[in-house]
């Protein structure tokens, strides 16, 4: 006989297969306005190099604040870095991302961390 948790995920994917497009079952782990998301959590699906598609897609989520400045590297050398601030709404939830911009003109993950 299977477990109340088996059929809570059936009737969950049942629903998520029935909605025609109305609620995406991706789409359901998007941040409402009001909501608080643990990107501590969250920061565990981000890689080194990753691009910003990839840190969006594997977040689900846009940044709150995005900002171009300038970075030195643990030998003082200057460079041009992107950062993506998502805000959890609580201490410890909140998730820093910083991008380089590589050969291709794309820009890179070369750094995260949370606050």
């Amino acid at each position: 006989m299977p477990s109340s948790r088996t059929n809570l995920f059936m009737l969950m994917a049942t629903l998520c297969l029935m909605s025609d497009g109305l609620l995406s079952c991706a789409g359901q782990s998007s941040a409402l306005p009001g909501d608080t998301r643990d990107y501590g959590v969250l920061s565990g699906k981000l890689a080194k190099d990753m691009t910003e598609k990839g840190v969006a897609d594997a977040l689900a989520a846009t940044p709150d604040k995005i900002d171009l400045t300038t970075c030195t590297d643990h030998a003082g050398k200057q460079w041009q870095c992107r950062t993506w601030i998502f805000a959890g709404g609580k201490p410890k939830t909140n998730l820093r991302v910083v991008f380089y911009q590589a050969d291709d003109s794309a820009w890179h993950v070369a750094a995260w961390d949370v606050f």
